[in-house]
């Protein structure tokens, strides 16, 4: 599965540098558009993050209830997602699943109540590290914390799915840790979403071969590589098919 990244700061579609703030490039203006683009391109999801959010520093939340209740697009959502509140809000503006970052690992009794109440298949949690140190409030602080521990731990929280990212790699082009991946979904027994790096469609093609060797790679989120035109959209998603 393929997920088209929309990342929103003051309401226009960014990509950031390694998580960086300042090392920002807009590309568009309207994320409707975009998320129409993706879903006339054949995509199934979209990846909606809410950097404002992350970094405490407003919300997005019009925009991803535009695209959300738009219905063209499932919608998977993070970002400074904290409260059981904040997680009733994307799921009554219409998000399919909902990310929880920093909150889950913070607040992990969170993650228990937000499962009892929507199900694993609408929880995800976002595991963003530098090598296998997570980092948290929008990757500006780092934790003393194994990476495949602490997901092990959410796992007994009930958590299913993880979004995995490569911080070093994210924004990046130069490849997808995908090792780092399986040995998250082999550690854990999860099904984990790539995120972070990716940059052709040959690493498209690799993480879809090392879905193989690895059932609990289940995705991938790909972001600067589609606006800068590196990988064509409908041709990795057919690629993906075959």
């Amino acid at each position: 599965m393929l997920f088209p990244a929309i990342d929103l700061r003051r309401g226009r579609c960014v990509r950031l540098e390694q998580g960086a703030a300042e090392r920002e490039t807009v590309y568009e203006s309207d994320p409707l558009a975009a998320a129409a683009r993706f879903a006339d391109a054949g995509a199934r999801w979209v990846h909606v993050v809410d950097l404002d959010a992350a970094f405490g520093e407003g919300s997005n939340r019009g925009r991803i209830r535009e695209i959300a209740e738009a219905g063209m697009i499932r919608v998977q959502t993070g970002g400074g997602l904290r409260s059981i509140e904040d997680l009733e809000e994307v799921f009554e503006h219409g998000a399919t699943r909902a990310v929880i970052g920093t909150a889950a690992i913070e607040n992990p009794e969170l993650v228990s109540r937000a499962v009892e109440r929507w199900g694993a298949e609408r929880i995800a949690v976002g595991l963003d590290a530098r090598g296998r140190k997570p980092a948290v409030r929008g990757w500006r602080e780092e934790i003393d914390a194994d990476i495949f521990s602490l997901g092990q731990s959410l796992v007994e929280r009930g958590v299913r799915t993880f979004i995995y990212t490569d911080i070093d790699r994210d924004g990046m082009l130069g490849g997808p840790n995908v090792q780092g991946s399986a040995e998250l979904a082999r550690h854990t027994g999860a099904d984990v979403i790539v995120s972070g790096g990716i940059g052709s469609l040959n690493d498209v093609v690799a993480i879809h071969a090392a879905a193989d060797d690895e059932p609990g790679i289940v995705g991938a989120i790909l972001g600067k590589s589609l606006y800068e035109g590196r990988v064509s959209l409908p041709q990795a998603l057919e690629r993906i098919r075959r």
